[in-house]
């Protein structure tokens, strides 16, 4: 009898904390709905309901890993039930186990054919996977089972997207909207197709729209800033940043940007001050030691440059054209090996790149290594013949090796293809001289024998 009393007892504190965490969860208060679900759990550890609803909280948290632990052990107990395969599946996506959120999705198929969630989360999996073909399948027989469904525009939205065919991508996000006027962030990314296209004055206004329904969007505010910035309207991309820095002082990409803003104003101490945020609050962040660099650089200060340009070098990945102007900025520094080294990256990524072995070349001649930087320099001129900086480099360089007859040769070129090149004019008159000077000593040489 005292059994069953406490486990009645025990029965009702269970639905207790179900009702508090469903009243939470409602109002937004997820961390005590998840903190009730928890609760209920530990009286009752074999509700797979119970633990599918903990999976959902958790993702409204974040807290994909532990979401997945959630539907595992919801899986478990109730392997036949589609809403917790699907939600599995779609965190194994959210979590890059694709594999698993494959087979996953397989299971429900096999469970039931006409569950078209099955399908249509199935489509952002094989676009993250880069398999568009099979992404596409699935948005067809999705629509089999659903011919509008809103969720699967915007999947298959996202893999036109990742093939660049931002009209169709717009067009199926358009649909989506249609659908559903309040799907997550719907403007943002059809803003983000037309400023992919060049289109920057229609993203502006989907990034508004977007901002007036969700004023406190990070990604978006940080994207119009940045799209601001880019159509050089500084005032509004400085309102952006400041709004994102309100909400989160500690907005690393924030401040990063708001450097920029100052360096391009000229206003390197107020730009350096807000790359260090930037460093504090995101050590791994790219960029900020690279824009130090150029701000040490600019006021002279070459140590803290090549401090800091040491320490973007370290940090990858980088775009080749970043790391051709590392490349650059590191031999101005005088760091000449790691700048040697960022630009035989770029040269062997691209072997046809007519700036990385100019820039290569001119780093050898700094360096003092002239042979080196002669062969980087023919180089170039196997690429682009005319390339009337390379030939005057190549002339000066043959006056060190006191090889004249090529200077003059490579002299004569530079100044063919660029003739009003004052640098050119006194290296050839100095050339002509000293052949001069060699003409009037060589009778001499031979009348001296005779």
């Amino acid at each position: 009898m005292f059994k069953d009393s406490l486990y009645s007892d025990d029965w009702s504190d269970s639905e207790r904390h179900i009702e508090q965490a469903r009243d939470y969860y409602e109002v937004g208060r997820w961390p005590d709905a998840l903190r009730e679900l928890e609760a209920a759990i530990d009286i009752n550890p074999t509700n797979a309901d119970w633990r599918f609803n903990m999976g959902l909280t958790l993702d409204t948290l974040g807290r994909y890993h532990d979401a997945v632990d959630a539907f595992e052990q919801a899986a478990e107990l109730n392997p036949s039930d589609p809403e917790i395969l699907n939600c599995l599946g779609v965190d194994y996506t959210r979590l890059g186990r694709y594999d698993q959120a494959l087979t996953t999705f397989e299971k429900l198929e096999a469970l039931d054919q006409d569950f078209e969630p099955g399908y249509c989360n199935r489509i952002i999996t094989y676009t993250e996977m880069g398999c568009h073909e099979e992404a596409e399948s699935m948005f067809y027989m999705a629509r089999q089972l659903k011919e509008h469904c809103p969720l699967c525009y915007y999947n298959i939205g996202n893999s036109l997207f990742a093939r660049s065919q931002y009209e169709k991508a717009i067009w199926c996000w358009k649909q989506t909207y249609e659908l559903d006027s309040n799907h997550p962030q719907i403007e943002y990314r059809i803003a983000q197709a037309y400023w992919a296209m060049g289109k920057h004055q229609q993203a502006y206004e989907y990034f508004i729209s977007e901002l007036r329904r969700n004023p406190g969007d990070i990604d978006v505010l940080l994207d119009s800033g940045i799209l601001m910035l880019e159509m050089n309207d500084l005032e509004g991309a400085k309102e952006k940043l400041r709004r994102i820095l309100e909400l989160y002082p500690r907005h690393a990409q924030a401040h990063h940007y708001m450097g920029e803003i100052y360096l391009d104003a000229g206003r390197y101490q107020q730009a350096i001050e807000e790359f260090y945020f930037a460093i504090e609050y995101n050590p791994k962040l790219n960029g900020p030691h690279y824009r130090l660099g150029q701000c040490f650089l600019r006021l002279g200060q070459k140590a803290n440059a090549h401090e800091h340009l040491i320490a973007e070098y370290r940090l990858a990945p980088m775009q080749i054209e970043v790391q051709m102007e590392l490349g650059c900025m590191l031999s101005e520094a005088g760091a000449f090996n790691q700048a040697v080294d960022m630009l035989l990256t770029v040269i062997d990524a691209r072997p046809d790149d007519i700036e990385g072995f100019y820039n290569l070349s001119l780093c050898y001649y700094k360096n003092g290594k002239i042979d080196a930087g002669i062969e980087m320099s023919l180089q170039v001129l196997q690429l682009l013949p005319n390339h009337a900086e390379t030939l005057h480099n190549l002339a000066y360089a043959y006056c060190q090796k006191k090889n004249y007859s090529k200077a003059y040769m490579y002299g004569q070129l530079a100044q063919q293809f660029d003739p009003d090149e004052p640098k050119v004019k006194q290296l050839m008159r100095t050339l002509r001289l000293r052949r001069t000077i060699q003409k009037v000593k060589q009778p001499l040489k031979i009348f001296q024998k005779n």
